[in-house]
């Protein structure tokens, strides 16, 4: 399922991350000028450790684009969403996950029951003496919390129904989605306390994990009932696999015009038989060795080094670039995977959304 490049570009992650970085610094100084009248000449960068408390937004730039039907819009803070995006992919391995985790190492601390923006009856897990500060950390739980609110319009949140707190230690996972436990149709968020101090990084995993939430629910996916409640029934899994016409995402058959099976068909068929191979690899620390190799033959067609663990995981990647990057010129199938979700009047507003939403929510 592999799609090659039609003109193949190999690059070095050092190389990657040069070109990544010096696409923000052009973007940046772009929207320097066109934004000189709202914001001073000199910003105050975000500081390293900013705490996650909202401040004042500042309006919003629209520019209009080539396309008359269309806007393209860049955030009037051009410096925060390009350093939420640099500081993120420095850490990308651990913004995700350490695959080499198990589930026994992963401790959940408390559960909350979301009802429109608000936590409510809170479900304590039995843990550790050292982990009773974090249990009772209420105030940090709801600031964790409220940056995904302000973050992710209010519409956009609505398919959640629950808020965990876990942890596996510092710099392993970072955050997860995964329905809920009593309705396939309904999602959590769950985010690790240990490792949510830094304002940034948490961004950008909130912004990935609502990528998921907005590629694997609703009218995208027909969830399987039967897997849901037999989800270690092998069998019953490559029946819904065999009988899926489009991309199986786990938790069911993407539908024809979904975001992820129209990315899927695009990026993925030309080389998804080689991943699958790695993906039934059973021995994590040899998946994840077999991954890496995948990624450095691979690489100009993948945003990060995560992205190529899975096909939804290259989609919430590649949705999270979307949002904090300026709209790339079509040099390598990764700036096309940008470029994709723009081919979407409702992600082009979504995005002028957030994009307003982060300046709302961090101070340049």
């Amino acid at each position: 399922m592999r799609q090659q490049n039609s003109n193949p570009m190999t690059l070095t992650r050092n190389q990657k991350t040069v070109l990544i970085i010096s696409t923000l610094l052009i973007w940046t100084l772009a929207c320097r000028a066109a934004t000189r009248l709202i914001i001073p000449d000199t910003p105050t960068p975000v500081p390293p450790t900013s705490t996650l408390t909202a401040i004042p937004t500042l309006p919003p730039t629209l520019t209009l684009s080539p396309t008359p039907t269309a806007l393209v819009y860049e955030a009037s803070c051009p410096l925060v969403p390009s350093k939420i995006l640099e500081e993120s992919i420095s850490t990308d391995r651990f913004i995700h996950g350490n695959e080499a985790v198990s589930e026994e190492e992963i401790t959940y601390v408390v559960h909350y029951t979301v009802v429109g923006d608000q936590l409510k009856t809170p479900l304590f897990f039995e843990v550790g003496d050292a982990l009773e500060d974090e249990q009772e950390d209420r105030v940090t739980h709801e600031a964790i919390w409220t940056l995904f609110t302000h973050l992710i319009p209010a519409k956009q949140r609505e398919v959640l129904n629950g808020f965990a707190i876990f942890t596996d230690g510092k710099e392993n996972y970072l955050a997860a989605v995964n329905q809920a436990d009593r309705n396939p149709y309904k999602w959590e968020l769950n985010v690790d306390i240990a490792d949510s101090t830094v304002k940034t990084e948490l961004a950008y995993t909130l912004l990935h994990e609502y990528g998921h939430l907005l590629t694997l629910t609703g009218e995208q996916v027909e969830v399987s009932v039967n897997l849901y409640h037999h989800p270690n029934d092998s069998d019953m899994y490559q029946q819904e696999v065999e009988a899926c016409p489009q991309y199986f995402t786990g938790e069911g058959c993407s539908n024809p015009g979904s975001y992820i099976n129209e990315f899927f068909n695009r990026f993925w068929t030309d080389f998804y038989a080689e991943w699958l191979e790695i993906d039934e690899e059973e021995n994590e620390r040899t998946r994840e060795n077999m991954l890496d190799n995948f990624y450095d033959i691979y690489q100009d067609q993948f945003l990060t080094d995560y992205a190529p663990t899975s096909p939804a995981e290259d989609i919430a990647e590649s949705f999270t670039f979307f949002i904090l990057s300026p709209k790339p010129e079509l040099s390598s199938i990764a700036s096309e995977k940008i470029l994709f979700f723009y081919e979407y009047p409702e992600l082009q507003e979504l995005r002028m959304q957030i994009l307003k939403n982060i300046c709302a929510e961090f101070q340049e």
